[in-house]
């Protein structure tokens, strides 16, 4: 594997970041090839520097990028299997509570 420089005239999408996973489509091709990983993205957001796969092959002007976050390390929400809550009525008048709910879902 070998670290490439791709650069462009406009600004890149502020979502990519190190650690994520570049793909390419070529002209003409109609399926996606992983290119490699992000190594670093350029002050400017109009290059960033990827980690080539020896597999993905070359890459050329008419070649359209796309990315992919890394699930492992951008998940978000509670980390851990509980969590405790607190609920306070300050209130004097009467009230019920009907309902608590969670959701509990894996997302990037």
């Amino acid at each position: 594997m070998a670290n490439k420089t791709i650069t462009f005239s406009k600004e890149i999408n502020t979502s990519l970041q190190p650690t994520d996973i570049i793909y390419i489509s070529r002209d003409g091709e109609s399926h996606k090839v992983k290119l490699g990983t992000c190594v670093s993205v350029a002050s400017d957001r109009k290059s960033f520097v990827v980690d080539v796969l020896n597999s993905a092959g070359a890459v050329d002007e008419n070649t359209y990028f796309m990315f992919n976050k890394n699930n492992v390390i951008n998940s978000n929400g509670l980390i851990g299997y509980h969590a405790t809550v607190t609920i306070k009525n300050t209130s004097t008048e009467f009230c019920e509570l009907y309902a608590v709910n969670s959701e509990v879902s894996f997302s990037s």
